[in-house]
């Protein structure tokens, strides 16, 4: 067989496999569209939608819980996490009893419109603040708010002190200082992030991110969240606000101002303490490779991965977590080790701090 015949026959297999492959992404595409439509369409009729201009675009606010409750809490979302009005609702059952619950959701978020507009903490905060003023839901607010939630939070109390009645932050990002050289951006990911879920691909990353405690939700909800956070994950004000989520952390904190406003930070990625917490919680030494630990170390054993990944917990503690809530003021920290979707992994127990610090504040 000559070469020519053999490259002939190389070029026609490849040929066949690319067909295959734009065939499984056309089905997956269509397939993904159909089931968000059907998704999205449950989710209105549920009652789910109730979109609020805020200028060029519209932002969705769910209301739930006691109308005439004691408090007013704002609920903000971690970066991706456009399931909030879904997932929390294990962690905030008990709490709705007492108070109002908005779940307050960003641009690109959930059932919110997607925006082109810069995702910078001014731009969200005031799209939040407008929303509720539009809405006729009045002041004070106790923010409750998860991951990046926190550093709009954190500028939210910082610049509109009168606004915000008390802050609680589950396993908030802390803001501290990032020389502009060392700030990263989203990269190839946030500019793959649209096309990945325009191709329907977008699910599968979900339910491999996150799929053992979306699992934990009712049948038909497990669906619709891993739906909304593909559809999140597509939008463009998600992409832009991955690409400033370093930018943002710095800003914030040369921006943010001591108060007296009482908050509370529960603490869960940095509340590892020992070789059990660790155990307990199920967590091997090797899962903790290439997350906290570097990859080079997996010969090390188990003990000596376990220590450097509460060295370097401890050493986030002090560098990050520990300046950034002293500097907020009035800070109480509880440690629950825990996932970072801590709301999802123990939300029995966080019900129970947050109530307790509530409760204080009556």
């Amino acid at each position: 067989m000559n070469v020519k015949k053999v490259l002939g026959i190389i070029g026609k297999v490849l040929l066949a496999l690319l067909l295959l492959i734009v065939l499984f992404l056309l089905i997956t595409s269509i397939v993904y569209h159909v089931k968000l439509s059907r998704v999205e369409k449950q989710l209105k009729e549920a009652g789910y939608y109730n979109p609020v201009s805020v200028g060029a675009h519209s932002i969705n606010l769910y209301t739930c819980g006691n109308e005439n409750g004691q408090h007013t809490i704002v609920a903000l979302a971690g970066w991706g996490d456009g399931e909030m009005f879904l997932g929390w609702r294990q962690m905030t059952a008990e709490i709705e009893k007492d108070n109002r619950l908005i779940f307050l959701d960003r641009a690109g978020y959930g059932l919110s419109d997607d925006s082109k507009q810069e995702m910078t903490p001014g731009n969200v905060v005031q799209d939040y603040r407008t929303a509720l003023q539009n809405a006729g839901v009045e002041a004070p607010y106790l923010l409750m708010v998860h991951s990046l939630g926190g550093v709009y939070a954190t500028y939210w109390e910082s610049m509109y002190p009168d606004e915000i009645e008390a802050v609680v932050f589950i396993d908030s990002s802390p803001c501290f200082e990032i020389p502009e050289e060392e700030q990263l951006d989203g990269g190839i990911v946030a500019d793959l992030m649209p096309l990945m879920e325009n191709l329907g691909l977008a699910p599968f990353m979900v339910r491999s991110d996150y799929g053992e405690f979306l699992g934990k939700l009712p049948e038909e909800q497990e669906e619709q969240a891993v739906y909304l956070m593909s559809r999140t994950l597509g939008a463009h004000a998600v992409a832009d606000e991955m690409d400033r989520i370093d930018w943002a952390v710095d800003y914030v904190w040369g921006e943010m101002q001591t108060t007296e406003i009482p908050k509370l930070s529960i603490s869960a990625f940095y509340a590892y303490r020992t070789k059990e917490d660790f155990i307990n919680d199920g967590i091997t030494a090797e899962s903790l490779l290439n997350i906290w630990v570097p990859a080079s170390m997996k010969d090390a054993g188990e003990d000596a991965i376990y220590e450097e990944a509460l060295r370097l917990m401890e050493q986030r503690r002090t560098e990050w977590e520990e300046p950034y809530c002293e500097k907020l003021g009035n800070c109480e920290v509880v440690e629950l080790p825990g996932d970072h979707v801590l709301f999802l992994d123990k939300p029995e127990e966080c019900t129970r701090i947050i109530t307790e610090f509530i409760q204080k504040l009556d």
